[in-house]
């Protein structure tokens, strides 16, 4: 494991390949499979819920094909790539886990995009629980459903995972924290992010 996880410099920064490749690393992809066989089909579960609860209540689709589905197509993949770069550069400069769950990460990461969101993950997860709410048109999961689980990522990291985070790095933690925003990045630290260069590959 100490090899497929070698320690880097505190200012290196892994390359746009590198942050994509590291889905191959076991710290990751088992990590995936959490999201593939349990939240992703507890999420269709509740969206087919939703359905019938907008049958009982004469509940008429929001959104319907063919943009429900073009929102879809680019709304889902989109989420899906967000969660992929975050959890590959969390392993990468975290040298470790993206979950707790799974033995979490060994070292503090506050640069790159955890530099303009403490858990950018959420942003990536709630694209794609969005695209499926536009594809089945409901308006109980986008109106209710998808606003109660945001509100319980956001409590449960930062009553959860951020207690164990603040254990582990104490002072260094907080004073990431006072400095960063717990999800949605702020504009300008968003624009700069985005018009860095990276390294090529």
């Amino acid at each position: 494991m100490k090899q497929e996880m070698p320690s880097f410099p505190r200012d290196y920064e892994p390359s746009f390949l590198e942050i994509m490749a590291a889905v191959k690393r076991p710290a990751v992809y088992l990590n995936a499979f959490i999201h593939l066989f349990i939240l992703i089909p507890a999420t269709c579960a509740i969206a087919w819920l939703s359905l019938r609860l907008d049958l009982h209540f004469g509940l008429a689709p929001v959104i319907t094909p063919p943009l429900s589905y073009a929102l879809f197509g680019v709304l889902f993949p989109f989420g899906i790539f967000i969660v992929w770069y975050v959890y590959g550069y969390l392993a990468i400069k975290g040298e470790g886990s993206p979950g707790s769950h799974l033995g979490g990460t060994q070292k503090l990461v506050v640069s790159g995009i955890f530099g303009i969101s403490r858990h950018p993950s959420i942003i990536g997860k709630f694209v794609g629980v969005l695209s499926l709410g536009l594809l089945i048109g409901s308006p109980i999961f986008l109106f209710v459903i998808i606003p109660l689980l945001t509100t319980y990522s956001a409590v449960s990291v930062r009553f959860w995972q951020e207690r164990l985070c603040e254990k582990l790095w104490t002072d260094e933690y907080r004073a990431y924290r006072r400095s960063t925003p717990l999800i949605i990045p702020r504009p300008g630290p968003l624009v700069r992010f985005l018009l860095t260069k990276r390294r090529p590959g």
